[in-house]
């Protein structure tokens, strides 16, 4: 690397005595790791700097999938996380591992994941305050991934009623059903479209929705950070 690149710390690992293994999402790389060599050991400031959530200025030498982090430097304050706005944050964290490859460029993911932890971090702690904002990242996640969600028309390309339910199918898209408990409302698919939902059951409909698209995108196998949604009765 020729200059500093900014970068969020998604995930870090040991690495022998004193290094770290570090996962990051960046602008121009997209998911990138880097080893940092030593950071474990002194004083710690790297370690203390290559937590998630911190604006981070970082550069690396080397070729191949592991560079070797080589400057480090805050680019503002750390967003302050705490109770269930940490654990979305550690479940979009989670997301961009899970889903990501690395060296996928995902140019425009970065300012999205920015803009996603800086909502989380100036949300009131309510579901209702914080679900729409999980909602309109995995969708914007979704799009660069190339399986973004048809919300506004049905798989016939007619306008979704928000008074019908629907039913949807991932290679067709909405599909009219009958039945008042039958698949989602066409309300939620709306709000879901735009990010705002005006009820509650609509954030709980979004959600299932947003769950099985994105367990079918992971295979089946289970995302960790769910787990610490446990106490408080809800899931992302």
């Amino acid at each position: 690397m020729q200059s500093l690149q900014p970068a969020y710390v998604l995930h870090s690992r040991r690495f022998r005595e004193s290094s770290l293994v570090v996962e990051l999402i960046t602008p121009t790389l997209g998911r990138h790791a880097v080893l940092a060599k030593g950071a474990l050991g002194g004083k710690g400031r790297r370690a203390a700097l290559l937590q998630p959530f911190v604006p981070l200025l970082l550069d690396w030498r080397g070729r191949g999938e592991l560079p070797v982090l080589t400057d480090c430097e805050a680019a503002g304050a750390a967003h302050q996380l705490g109770g269930p706005a940490l654990y979305c944050g550690l479940y979009v964290n989670e997301l961009v591992l899970r889903l990501c490859d690395r060296g996928d460029p995902h140019s425009t993911l970065f300012p999205v994941y920015a803009a996603c932890i800086g909502e989380l971090a100036g949300s009131p702690p309510e579901n209702a305050a914080l679900e729409p904002i999980l909602r309109r990242f995995e969708l914007r996640l979704l799009e660069e991934l190339g399986i973004g969600l048809a919300l506004e028309r049905d798989h016939r390309g007619q306008a979704i009623d928000p008074h019908r339910r629907y039913d949807y199918r991932l290679d067709e898209g909405a599909v009219p059903v009958a039945g008042a408990e039958a698949g989602y409302a066409g309300a939620t698919l709306l709000a879901l479209a735009r990010g705002r939902f005006d009820a509650a059951g609509q954030r709980r409909e979004a959600r299932r929705l947003m769950r099985r698209v994105i367990d079918a995108r992971l295979g089946g196998r289970p995302l960790r950070s769910r787990e610490l949604f446990r106490p408080t009765r809800t899931t992302p």
